[in-house]
């Protein structure tokens, strides 16, 4: 039904009609309805003639209910119908036909709640028609096609803005995918070797990205009204969160008439700070009044929101992946870094920190039964100790709970559903650490549900490039602060903030960070003690809100000049490095 499909998408809308012209030879006839596979019915309701092209109407119906009406060429049309009805003659008669396999979840001989699950397609459907180019590509796609097919069915729950949680029948539907998927995976590490089993789990979750795999899903799997119906709830969704933006747009600009001068981000509340600070140093104003709301509720409960940093470490500080042989990965962040493929170990983190000695870098990994050092070469791969035993936790098995439904507090007889949890069990398990290399970014999210919520997380937190960074805040005597994270460096300085790109450099003898300060950029040297030693002054030049118009915040430069100096880690003053 792939050319149908795109017929019925195609929609071409008659401005005006001629008179009906007699049958064409493709034998298409008014007033009758083809019958296709899957309770689908194709009726061409009339054919007439516009600007020397004839033109049909035609409507689409699912086991009764109307799908799509819409208006396309003749030959489109006929050509739509003939597809839908070899489709059709191609189909078995019946779901309990010799050598059939019940095709979607109503073939199995029971209805769903809401309906549209009993076209979603059943488990041996996904496994005759999700096809690789040999056994282990196979079974690859199949986990990849059962891991997202859940995601069809939140795009439906996500679409109703009357409830906010799956059905019971969606539930059960989900479960059934997820337990196949887990099936086949467990199948697969049952006869092949550990370093097989992890690059058969990375080449199915390359699958779950690759978008030629989902068009192949929605072509071979639901029918062209299923789709439209698809395409009809996203665009409900998408509609739901536009008129929800406008809302709490409305509702800012409502707050800013009545705030003093004009502007929400004059007021002196810790929210109000928090934001204005946030749009002073370049983030959007959605974002930032986020950020304002999240502070001034912790300061309303009493939650002091900046203490969740005095732990953190203050200095040189590894970022990003990295990646060596057999699928073994070190994923680093500013305080621990995260061990992942070390045989059938769950990725689990370890505490580290960096020796600065001549022309080498040191990275010291606590981890049990024994510690391990990794050594840095000129171009940033990590050189590890070869194999050694890691101390962790492997999933030993899965015990099933079941979900109780309640309305009205009160449970539901009958009604809920099960669903399994993994449970750990203490392993150690001997992996190989040879030379890791940087390896590239992660792509980007393509999941439709999901990638507006991943942006959105990777403006407030973004990953920043790897390789050396910095972490923590430095406090100077001259006036200047400096607080690190791993895309750029705040500078305060009086009342003048900015946000600035920065650099850490090995040098032969010690780390040097450069902080590109626009036309005054300035190079530190990071100490022993892991203190940040500069000289000369910081030029910071910032900008303040100053009140709103009806479109937008208005805004005053703001400058400011202080020593450099030595300038202090604030918190944890244990030094990372050493000489």
């Amino acid at each position: 039904m792939k050319t149908f499909a795109i017929a019925a998408l195609s929609v071409v809308h008659l401005t005006s009609a001629l008179p009906g012209t007699a049958q064409q030879p493709d034998s298409l006839n008014v007033n009758a309805s083809y019958q296709c596979s899957n309770g689908m019915t194709v009726t061409v309701i009339r054919c007439e003639k516009q600007n020397a092209q004839e033109y049909c109407e035609f409507k689409v119906e699912q086991n009764g209910k109307l799908s799509f009406q819409g208006v396309h060429l003749r030959e489109k049309v006929a050509a739509g119908v003939k597809s839908c009805r070899a489709q059709a003659a191609n189909s078995p008669s019946s779901p309990n036909s010799p050598g059939s396999f019940p095709r979607t979840m109503a073939d199995q001989g029971k209805s769903f709640d809401p309906p549209y699950l009993n076209d979603m397609p059943s488990i041996e459907r996904v496994k005759q028609e999700i096809q690789g180019k040999d056994p282990t590509d196979t079974l690859a796609r199949q986990v990849a096609v059962f891991n997202e097919l859940p995601t069809v069915i939140t795009r439906f729950m996500l679409a109703d803005r009357k409830r906010y949680n799956l059905t019971p029948d969606e539930q059960k539907i989900t479960g059934k995918y997820q337990l196949a998927a887990y099936e086949l995976e467990q199948g697969y590490k049952k006869t092949h070797t550990p370093t097989e089993a992890q690059a058969f789990l990375q080449l199915h979750g390359r699958y779950e990205l690759d978008s030629a795999l989902d068009r192949e899903m929605h072509i071979k799997l639901f029918t062209s009204a299923f789709l439209l119906q698809l395409g009809g709830a996203d665009k409900a969704r998408n509609q739901w969160y536009q008129a929800h933006l406008d809302q709490e747009k409305r509702a800012s600009e409502e707050a800013a008439k009545e705030a003093k001068g004009g502007s929400p981000f004059v007021r002196n509340d810790p929210g109000t700070l928090a934001a204005r600070r946030c749009v002073e140093l370049g983030g959007s104003e959605l974002e930032c009044i986020g950020k304002g709301l999240w502070t001034g509720w912790t300061d309303l409960v009493g939650f002091d929101a900046g203490a969740l940093g005095s732990s953190k470490f203050a200095g040189v500080i590894l970022n990003g992946w990295y990646q060596g042989g057999a699928g073994l990965g070190l994923n680093f962040g500013s305080e621990s870094l995260s061990l992942n493929g070390c045989g059938k170990l769950v990725p689990n983190d370890h505490s580290y920190t960096i020796t600065k000695k001549p022309n080498q870098i040191l990275i010291n990994v606590k981890s049990e039964p024994t510690a391990f050092v990794l050594v840095s070469s000129d171009d940033l791969s990590l050189s590890g100790p070869g194999t050694i035993d890691v101390k962790g936790q492997i999933i030993a098995g899965y015990r099933n709970i079941w979900m109780q439904e309640y309305k009205n507090n009160i449970a539901v007889p009958g009604r809920g559903y099960w669903t399994q949890e993994p449970i750990y069990a203490p392993k150690t398990e001997r992996c190989t650490i040879g030379t890791l290399a940087q390896a590239s970014p992660l792509a980007p999210d393509k999941n439709p549900l999901t990638r507006d919520l991943t942006a959105a997380i990777d403006v407030v937190m973004a990953a920043g490039p790897p390789g050396l960074r910095m972490s923590g805040q430095f406090i100077g005597q001259g006036g200047l602060a400096l607080e690190f994270a791993d895309d750029a460096v705040t500078l305060d300085c009086g009342a003048a903030h900015i946000k600035q790109p920065y650099t850490v450099e090995n040098a032969p003898s010690q780390f040097q960070v450069t902080i590109k300060n626009g036309a005054a950029p300035f190079t530190l040297t990071v100490q022993p003690n892991g203190t940040l030693l500069g000289s000369g002054n910081a030029d910071v030049a910032g900008r303040v809100v100053t009140g709103s118009t009806q479109n937008a915040l208005t805004y005053a430069p703001k400058n400011a000049r202080c020593a450099i100096g030595t300038l202090t880690p604030k918190g944890r003053t244990t030094a990372q490095v050493s000489q």
